[in-house]
């Protein structure tokens, strides 16, 4: 919608949906969901250190912009609801507002990691009006070598938006040639009437109610200090990450192929044996007690995975362009799995159980045939969700998720200024958590696909818009790459993708409520695990070498 038509000063705006506005509720707690992306770059021709000169940076910016023009929005609160405002003189001007781009020097690949920490933990750097931010980080022990950062609000992107910015920027940053773009009033309209997308709405939120009904009560998660403001503090994040090499990350996606199974299906039954392990062991330790343990092996282990939606929208604008367009077009699929697999350690005397490292082996806990059959139970959980008619409707998060996101942030606003005694904050149980769920996550496939390593990319490249054959010469490398994601209070992200062809296990969580010493034991055992029953032959299968 138009609010000013003066030619080249045209203001739009749209109501935020209901996944843009639980994310946006999200960021006002505490940068709660924003996402920082750090990437190390190096400068490929010797003649080219202008490449990231104010310039340069500038131009591209500008580019990047008036291509994906959400980036330069702004969030207006209204009496109907929060709303985005583009302006298009913020869109069309290379004058930047003074906090959208910043150039620094650091000394050091770790200086760089380091400036990237004091983001996650310092105060946030987005707001309703900056949404977007970007870092220029110079080096100075290495010339031919300098660090991006960018930091986006969840309300504007995901993981295909954020790297479709990225790769653009580069792009055009190692190229002088200016990509075409769609002027902002000919790009901004609206696909459906607005009767249809509020009876759609509708439709998908009494759907998804009914849904909710076996996820009202029960389910746990590892061991955490849970307290009565954990709902209500913002999450202070950690990540942890465990990488398979090469070779041993074929013989992983070998054996998945050979099953019938997808990486997404078995990371969910391989995570619940690893957190049974993580559990037994702190039971037999006497670290939880007979009633938690007790109420522990009853209980589900529900699991949300964030879904890319752009696929199962409008094929026509998937196909041109839509699978990478910038905006938030994910969703979410709740999953109940069966209680923790126990085996025998819920039979008997667990004092005569023969243990490694502390807990039962994994043969002890699930067999592999056991093992198919939890993933065949996902695997017909999702695709009994994804051949809804109503998916997309369905899967955005609801609208009691935005008015969730909204009172907490609400309440953090009112309580950040307040001191509270720190023996006021009492601690609750894991029974009085009801329902929580185990992990929150999702497996990113081949994330090279997402992000080449070499800039510009060239005109036969599927990804590449330009025709022009200047693009020959490659001027700019990625050395590494790493996103960082705020997760929300007392919530476990763990993740799955292949990088350079090593598949890797991710996870982001709130270190106030989780030890690292747990979650690195937990993804340790998880590892154990994927190599115990995807790393080795079982039954009378051919034999498939694997060494870590």
């Amino acid at each position: 919608m138009l609010l000013d038509f003066t030619p080249g000063r045209g203001i739009f705006f749209r109501p935020l949906g209901t996944t843009e506005t639980a994310f946006y509720r999200a960021g006002v707690l505490n940068k709660t969901a924003d996402t920082v992306m750090h990437i190390h770059l190096r400068i490929i021709q010797t003649n080219d250190e202008d490449i990231h000169s104010q310039s340069n940076v500038t131009r591209s910016l500008t580019s990047v912009k008036r291509r994906f023009p959400l980036i330069a929005a702004e969030v207006e609160e209204h009496e109907f609801g929060p709303r985005f405002v583009i302006c298009e003189e913020t869109v069309m001007n290379l004058n930047f507002r003074p906090k959208d781009v910043t150039f620094m020097e650091v000394n050091s690949f770790h200086h760089a990691e380091c400036f990237v920490n004091d983001i996650m933990d310092g105060p946030r750097r987005l707001s309703s009006q900056l949404l977007t931010r970007a870092y220029i980080l110079r080096r100075t022990d290495k010339r031919n070598h300098f660090h991006v950062v960018v930091v986006l609000a969840h309300c504007i992107t995901d993981t295909a938006g954020t790297s479709t910015v990225i790769r653009t920027f580069f792009d055009t940053l190692s190229s002088r040639i200016e990509p075409p773009y769609i002027p902002l009033g000919e790009g901004v309209h609206m696909d459906l009437p607005l009767v249809k997308r509020r009876w759609r709405r509708a439709l998908g939120y009494a759907i998804d109610l009914a849904r909710m009904s076996q996820f009202k009560q029960g389910g746990h998660t590892l061991s955490g200090d849970f307290k009565e403001s954990t709902p209500h503090t913002p999450a202070k994040k950690r990540t942890h990450i465990s990488m398979f090499s090469r070779a041993v990350s074929s013989t992983i996606l070998t054996n998945c192929h050979r099953h019938s199974i997808t990486m997404n299906s078995a990371y969910y039954a391989l995570s619940q044996v690893a957190l049974a392990r993580v559990l037994c062991r702190r039971y037999l330790r006497g670290q939880i007690s007979e009633e938690e343990w007790e109420y522990r092996k009853r209980q589900p282990m529900y699991v949300i995975e964030l879904l890319n939606l752009r696929p199962y929208q409008d094929r026509d604008w998937f196909e041109m362009g839509g699978s990478g367009d910038v905006g938030v077009s994910v969703g979410h699929a709740r999953y109940a799995l069966p209680f923790m697999p126990l085996g025998e350690m819920s039979r008997g005397d667990p004092s005569r159980l023969e243990l490694v490292n502390g807990a039962p082996d994994f043969s002890a806990l699930m067999s592999f045939d056991r093992f198919l059959l939890r993933c065949a139970n996902v695997k017909a959980q999702t695709q009994k969700l994804l051949r809804h008619p109503r998916l997309v409707d369905t899967s955005n998060l609801r609208f009691h998720w935005a008015a969730s996101g909204k009172e907490a942030a609400l309440k953090w606003l009112e309580m950040r200024d307040s001191v509270r005694p720190e023996n006021d904050d009492k601690r609750v149980s894991v029974q009085s958590l009801n329902p929580i769920y185990t992990q929150v996550g999702a497996t990113l496939g081949n994330v090279d696909n997402l992000i080449p390593t070499t800039y510009p990319l060239p005109p036969e490249h599927y990804l590449s818009g330009r025709l022009s054959t200047d693009a020959k010469t490659p001027r700019l490398h990625i050395e590494y790459w790493h996103p960082h994601l705020h997760t929300s209070p007392a919530e476990m992200y763990l993740g799955a993708s292949t990088v350079r062809q090593q598949l890797q296990y991710f996870a982001y969580y709130d270190h106030r409520v989780f030890s690292e010493k747990i979650v690195v034991e937990w993804l340790s055992e998880l590892k154990d695990a994927t190599l115990w029953y995807l790393g080795q032959p079982h039954g009378n299968e051919t034999l498939l070498q694997s060494k870590v």
